[in-house]
């Protein structure tokens, strides 16, 4: 084989995928948040290595001059062939997964692109130029990197094109769940895809791709204030397809959140009362989970709630913003919170993690309830204590429904739980937002948010709000996380 290939071959193994893509994540202060763990090895790689690459890797950063073509391209992936059983890999990798998904995710469709596809988008045809398809460099790598991924699994780029999927929210680029292979392969296509990609791309459109989907949420939530003259704003459509793409990720990745909380609304509103936990305690039979962990799990939903760690210091807890609560407060809520978990666990709530599409049966409702309590720190103070928890080997609508039930006991005593409710349900802020990142370069978005948060600032500042300036929100987050481990 030669070496050019070597590099890239590795990850059609899936097995090699995972291994590759393994470990723990370094925190960074540029916005970003995290590099994953690929990403901090290429950065300690040698010259050699870059230089052994093939002309078509993301990874190779030289100047091609205009050298790369399909042809070369496909002369590339020739190694990809199946010798024993003589099957042309690029016929079948360019009939299921570029015609169809690629285009998707491009948002080529007849409908809107006059039948065009990615060729006559992004590859120069005849005697065009550089400046007639700028981005034809980039597109050749794209497919490049996806062949060799769609050669570990055809499923990868399937799922990458899916949308409003509620068991998609198990498989993430970040924390991946290791108790589900597929989560983990597919965690590691996606990180293939982010280190490649991302590798020689300026900081400002790393912080926005990583933090895109953190950064919809905010802005549906201040989509009526800070951000309300931004959100009709249209921008020049000149990201890369390689870029789009990643986009499209984190986009989808909204709507799959969305798919599952239609999916929870109606699992999170049973009845509850003040002496559930003690019905629970008095059970014979508790099962896979005992009255100490839902417990535990009632102080980790107080924790997450809280999203900071905390310090306690006399009769309160405080975390690093000054924010504080009373140990009364703490023993009141845990306490409601276990009530709401313990109410389910004797109407024997049955929760169907979408997951077992993937032909693994997921854990039930009190394996999840257990796991997530003994993952995790043992004792309630040192739950409110811990930099971060563990919940990666949660499914998603096991941990979700952890944190929106509780969220929703909270609420109702407070008679406040319809409007929770109602923000569970399909929004139209979320469409017009996710108009506005779609239609949107990564740089504008990037110049929008930035603007937003200096104004907020100076508008602290001038309000002589000088003590909040420290809680305006930090959309890209410029500290350093204590991030969780994963090995």
């Amino acid at each position: 084989m030669d070496l050019e290939n070597q590099e890239k071959f590795l990850v059609t193994n899936r097995d090699e995928l995972r291994r590759r893509h393994k470990g723990n994540y370094k925190a960074v202060t540029n916005g970003e948040i995290y590099l994953l763990p690929y990403e901090v090895s290429l950065r300690s790689k040698s010259d050699s290595f870059f230089s052994s690459l093939s002309n078509y890797d993301f990874l190779k950063n030289t100047d091609n001059d205009g050298q790369l073509t399909l042809k070369g391209l496909r002369q590339e992936l020739w190694v990809l062939d199946d010798e024993n059983s003589n099957n042309d890999f690029w016929k079948n990798f360019n009939d299921s997964a570029l015609k169809t998904h690629l285009n998707t995710i491009l948002g080529l469709t007849r409908s809107n692109k006059k039948n065009k596809d990615w060729r006559q988008t992004y590859l120069k045809q005849a005697k065009e130029t550089d400046i007639d398809k700028p981005h034809h460099d980039d597109m050749l790598k794209c497919i490049y990197l996806l062949a060799h991924m769609h050669k570990a699994s055809p499923t990868f780029i399937r799922q990458l094109a899916v949308v409003n999927d509620a068991w998609s929210t198990d498989l993430r680029v970040y924390y991946p769940r290791k108790d589900f292979v597929f989560s983990e392969e597919y965690g590691g296509y996606l990180a293939e895809l982010y280190s490649n990609i991302l590798y020689y791309q300026p900081d400002e459109v790393r912080k926005v791709l990583k933090n895109l989907d953190r950064l919809i949420d905010k802005m549906v939530e201040l989509s009526e204030e800070i951000f309300r003259d931004i959100l009709d704003r249209r921008s020049a459509d000149n990201d890369s397809p390689s870029l789009k793409i990643l986009k499209y990720n984190q986009i989808s990745s909204i709507t799959h959140h969305q798919a599952l909380q239609r999916y929870l609304t109606d699992k999170i509103t049973g009845a509850f009362y003040d002496d559930s936990f003690d019905c629970l305690k008095n059970r014979d039979n508790h099962g896979l989970a005992n009255e100490r962990h839902y417990w535990l799990v009632a102080a980790q939903c107080l924790r997450l709630k809280l999203r900071n760690s905390m310090t306690k210091k006399g009769d309160y807890w405080y975390s690093d913003n000054n924010q504080s609560i009373s140990q009364q407060k703490v023993d009141y809520l845990i306490s409601l919170h276990a009530n709401a978990l313990a109410a389910d666990a004797l109407q024997d709530l049955k929760l169907e993690s979408p997951g077992s599409k993937s032909g693994k049966k997921d854990t039930s409702l009190p394996a999840a309830i257990r796991k997530m309590a003994e993952q995790n720190p043992q004792t309630v103070n040192e739950i409110l204590e811990a930099p971060a928890l563990n919940v990666a080997n949660i499914p998603e609508v096991y941990a979700k429904y952890m944190l929106y039930r509780t969220q929703y006991a909270e609420l109702y005593r407070e008679q406040r739980h319809l409007e929770f409710i109602k923000k569970m349900r399909p929004n139209p802020k979320i469409n017009k937002v996710l108009s506005y990142i779609k239609r949107n370069n990564l740089n504008q978005i990037h110049t929008d948010i930035d603007k937003v948060e200096r104004r907020m600032k100076i508008t602290n500042f001038l309000g002589g709000n000088i003590n909040n300036i420290e809680d305006v929100p930090d959309f890209f987050e410029y500290r350093m996380h204590e991030l969780p481990k994963r090995e």
